[in-house]
């Protein structure tokens, strides 16, 4: 196995190193400055990647993983001290950006104290032990297609590990098939409420969890095509009409266990918090807010003395934020693709954008150039999309007035990052 000398971190979490041969190496379980014994597990002409399964010479910013046998699997920066998670996750961003050839002048990288026991929501698939014949909550291998047998997870909130730990004693206890299990999503609201999203390949399977029941929860189990890799929802087979609450900003959003909601509520406070005031500096009477979901951002910010459109496709998450405006007459829902809404991208509205990974359609960044709106917020997941789409928004004539770091997820390698733009006119 070869010895590879660690640089840095790239975007993605993996170290990269470089073989004797001068092909770049992407390596697990590393850290800047260390000397690794690396155990490849993709070769490719150009470069590799691989597990570091030898730390020959450490970093100080070491640290053992509370999850030994699987944190890969779970949260891959259990490695990392805390404190340095910031200032390496500060420096991926950056270095994203310099590579559009895009200058930042980066506020503080904000992190807060709660390292684990966060995330209010896990999916997991399921896994069968041939030897003992029973079940268990599983994650894929990082850099593999392997499945790795884990209980819960040291992120997760404790109400999530308890459910999903009830929920595996009764599939054994009913000598209930992995096989037809796909996955599971496990959500927590902050007050301990859990709702569990069982996902089937099989019809006649939902049939034997008809006595399945959890304190304070919301189960359904969803029908999802065998045809597909992913958990899809083809059919609900066993609906809830119960939801989830939590409350951001001092307002109530209430959400379904399948429908987007952010993963971290303090911090995501903290990034609203920044939205809101320059919502409130732009004195613009009119918000549009695209890839909304069920209205987390738009309805966290929105004053009275405003209008509110909120743009989205998917179906459950704009029921959601159907309800969650109830009776306010200044907001409304828009079922749509953002590329399909073009029309309320207006001059003289604040727009505020929170897209998927793959970051802004380009009718987006089109329909941005031509009517200019004063305030661009955009919320990203993926710094390299932004960075790309920031670069577009500068090329047309905007100025960034706040870019800032957060991190949403701590102990993994996701970053997410707020821009706010404004244009002259």
């Amino acid at each position: 196995m070869p010895r590879v000398r660690i640089e840095k971190l790239v975007h993605g979490g993996q170290g990269i190193g470089e073989l004797a041969d001068g092909r770049k190496c992407f390596v697990w379980n590393a850290l800047p400055g260390e000397l690794v014994t690396v155990q490849l597990t993709k070769r490719k002409r150009d470069w590799a990647e691989g597990m570091a399964v030898e730390i020959i010479e450490q970093s100080p910013d070491r640290t053992a993983p509370k999850e030994p046998d699987i944190f890969t699997a779970t949260s891959p920066w259990q490695i990392i001290n805390f404190a340095k998670e910031a200032e390496l996750k500060q420096a991926i961003l950056s270095e994203t950006f310099e590579r559009e050839h895009v200058a930042v002048d980066w506020q503080s990288f904000y992190q807060d104290k709660q390292n684990f026991e966060y995330r209010n929501k896990m999916e997991y698939n399921f896994w069968f032990f041939n030897e003992t014949g029973k079940v268990s909550l599983a994650l894929h291998r990082r850099g593999s297609h392997q499945k790795v047998a884990v209980e819960g997870s040291v992120l997760a909130h404790p109400a999530i590990n308890v459910a999903g730990k009830a929920l595996v004693e009764f599939i054994n206890k009913n000598k209930i098939e992995a096989r037809p299990l796909k996955s599971v999503i496990l959500r927590s609201s902050a007050d301990g409420k859990v709702g569990i999203s069982l996902f089937v390949n099989d019809k006649v399977v939902a049939e034997k969890f008809v006595t399945f029941s959890y304190p304070n929860s919301i189960f359904e189990i969803v029908y999802s095509n065998p045809k597909s890799p992913a958990s899809v929802t083809t059919e609900v087979l066993q609906p809830s009409s119960d939801l989830l609450t939590d409350t951001l900003l001092g307002k109530k959003f209430s959400y379904t266990t399948r429908s987007f909601f952010q993963v971290n509520i303090p911090v995501y406070e903290a990034a609203l918090k920044e939205i809101a005031a320059a919502v409130e500096t732009s004195g613009q009477k009119q918000i549009v807010d695209l890839y909304s979901g069920v209205g987390s951002i738009g309805l966290s910010v929105v004053a009275d003395n405003q209008r509110l459109t909120m743009v989205e496709i998917s179906e459950e998450s704009t029921a959601q934020a159907q309800q969650n405006i109830k009776d306010a007459s200044n907001c409304k829902v828009v079922i749509a693709t953002a590329e399909a809404s073009l029309d309320y991208i207006v001059s003289d509205a604040v727009i505020i954008v929170d897209p998927p990974r793959v970051g802004l359609h380009a009718d987006v960044t089109k329909r941005l150039d031509e009517v200019k709106p004063p305030t661009v917020i955009y919320l990203s997941c993926n710094p390299s999309t932004q960075a790309r789409d920031i670069k577009l928004l500068l090329d047309t004539g905007y100025k960034i007035t706040h870019a800032r770091g957060y991190n949403f997820f701590p102990r993994t390698p996701h970053i997410e990052s707020l821009f706010i733009l404004k244009i002259d006119k």
